[in-house]
């Protein structure tokens, strides 16, 4: 994430380097016929391995959370000492529990040591998306891309809307401010996950983008932040 940084300086938008290192990203799309790429994980339907005592519950309202995904780590995705995550987000009070918010516990990423394929468990939620499977395409160096669109004279919304897609890694494309969490260490987290509303419906608004960043210093279970943008 420290690659390209987008600072704003005496009014005018500028492009920030720090390092001429690659900047990986796994573009993601859903899963086509048998045998068509490595499923690495799904959107919607009932995740696995989640325990009715475990699913996690609304800070603000009190409801159990609408399950968003599950994705497993591999080549495609670091998460550390983590073998998978699970995506949360509140949907009983249609927004008003500020479910975009990355530390108001209205939504909530489970990092998991263990995976369980068989556990189907878990109390009725608000909502049941669609079930999608996810698969990873190879990695694409982003530097390159946002480098030509720069040289290009392309504006700072240009350059984001290309790094707007569904993406494993890589640069987040912002629909406003540059809203990366501060990691518990030196610096910012670390983009793992960006979804757009194109493979699964989600509605965390029309053109909603969901961000998922992991604290390289903080190896807890709590070391993920989910947060949501819209234009």
């Amino acid at each position: 994430m420290d690659a390209l940084v987008f600072r704003v300086q005496e009014g005018h938008e500028t492009l920030m380097e720090s390092t001429d290192s690659p900047v990986w990203s796994h573009p993601l799309r859903a899963a086509g016929p048998a045998g068509a790429g490595t499923v690495v994980g799904h959107l919607g339907g009932h995740p696995r391995g989640v325990p009715t005592e475990g699913w996690p519950r609304c800070a603000v309202c009190g409801h159990p959370m609408c399950h968003v995904g599950q994705l497993d780590a591999g080549a495609w995705l670091d998460l550390g000492t983590f073998r998978r995550m699970t995506l949360f987000i509140c949907h009983a009070t249609g927004g008003r529990c500020e479910d975009w918010h990355p530390t108001r516990g209205a939504n909530r990423v489970l990092l998991h040591q263990e995976v369980d394929p068989d556990l189907y468990d878990g109390p009725p939620t608000v909502r049941v998306y669609r079930k999608a499977r996810l698969v990873a395409e190879p990695a694409v160096d982003e530097r390159p891309m946002v480098e030509a669109g720069r040289e290009s004279g392309a504006s700072r919304e240009v350059i984001l809307a290309s790094l707007r897609h569904d993406k494993l890694g890589g640069l987040a494309g912002w629909w406003g401010e540059d809203a990366t969490p501060d990691s518990t260490g030196e610096g910012k987290m670390r983009l793992v996950l960006q979804l757009t509303t194109q493979i699964v419906t989600l509605d965390i608004t029309r053109r909603g983008v969901l961000f998922v960043f992991l604290d390289p210093h903080d190896r807890s279970p709590e070391s993920a932040k989910m947060l949501w943008q819209s234009d």
